[in-house]
């Protein structure tokens, strides 16, 4: 965190950089953190206002990215990474395993407090080709199959937002808990999907974002067949295009989309007597040993015990004060991270 706020912010903002008056950019920080609460609040008033005007629930909640995609997008660029996996793995391997307890703790602080929607989880960059399958299973995959289970063990789903084509990595996929994860599929193998994934986890997506685009409404709706006959057989399938549907999907596309799925899609009354996969019992957790390790308590910046030093003889309730501390501490650690993954 410290190396968030000391070295990269003043890199990537003109207005935090070195040699900027101390006005400009202290006061760059304050409209920084303004400007971010008044986003949020702004989303959450779309997310309630599509829950009234259109039924419709929000699909994620939270926000977690992968240690090596964080390296390649917003602190070495994907060139730098390359260049890194090849002279130094050890550091990245060091890196990704440095950011992991954040990355996780930042996914858990975002997260549904209902635990009834997943946490997206964008994947698109730290796959092969773009790196070796070696890349993936020692350091992309061994730093991050641990957050996934950390999450898991709190009660959270996490969506996979695979981008791409991920049917090389299903095998690895395969290896997290029964429902923990939901996975999209944009590229995917949809035939390896069902059956590597199917039976231990929710797939979603598949239908192609071109063929909305520039497809008939017949295309649309025998594609939709298509994947609804190999994915959603016997349940635990979401309909949704492969990517985010973009304005040039045509509305009459989207409609067939929407309208086929209703009628194709349903299911014989009992049929589906319940899902296979159950609401996650959160466990026992023991907040002293969690399961991935880190020098500084993640959620904080200070940690209370160096604040302590600092103040004069406390009279009064000091767990008190250390828990106000915290919880205002919790606010520059997640500003500050929720600047690198989600800006």
């Amino acid at each position: 965190t410290a190396f968030l706020y000391n070295v990269w912010f003043p890199r990537v903002s003109t207005e935090i950089a070195e040699g900027v008056l101390p006005y400009r950019s202290k006061l760059a920080l304050v409209k920084g953190a303004m400007a971010m609460l008044d986003y949020f609040n702004a989303l959450a008033l779309q997310v309630e206002r599509m829950r009234r005007e259109a039924g419709t629930v929000s699909a994620i909640a939270g926000i977690l990215k992968a240690p090596l995609d964080i390296i390649a997008d917003k602190l070495r660029g994907y060139i730098g990474l390359v260049k890194d996996l090849h002279r130094q793995p050890g550091k990245v391997l060091e890196a990704c395993e440095a950011l992991a307890p954040h990355l996780t703790k930042v996914a858990l602080m975002t997260a549904d407090p209902e635990r009834k929607v997943p946490i997206g989880f964008w994947m698109h960059r730290s796959y092969v080709p773009f790196i070796s399958m070696s890349h993936f299973k020692n350091i992309h995959w061994r730093t991050l199959k641990p957050i996934i289970e950390e999450i898991w063990r709190h009660g959270h789903q996490v969506l996979f937002y695979a981008e791409g084509d991920w049917t090389m990595h299903l095998d690895s996929f395969a290896e997290l808990p029964e429902g923990s994860i939901v996975f999209h599929v944009d590229r995917s193998d949809i035939y390896e999907v069902r059956k590597k994934l199917k039976d231990r986890f929710c797939v979603s997506g598949g239908i192609p974002n071109w063929l909305l685009s520039i497809g008939t409404p017949e295309e649309v709706q025998r594609y939709c067949k298509k994947v609804i006959d190999v994915l959603a057989s016997d349940g635990g399938y979401i309909m949704d295009a492969s990517a985010i549907i973009q304005n040039d999907a045509k509305v009459e596309n989207v409609r067939a989309m929407t309208e086929f799925t209703r009628n194709y899609g349903s299911y014989p009354l009992g049929q589906i007597q319940s899902s296979k996969q159950q609401p996650h019992p959160r466990e026992e957790l023991n907040e002293k040993e969690p399961m991935l390790k880190s020098k500084v308590k993640p959620g904080i910046c200070i940690p209370w015990e160096e604040k302590r030093k600092e103040l004069p003889q406390i009279l009064g309730d000091e767990n008190l004060l250390k828990r106000v501390w915290e919880e205002v501490e919790s606010f520059g650690y997640l500003f500050i991270w929720q600047v690198l993954l989600s800006f």
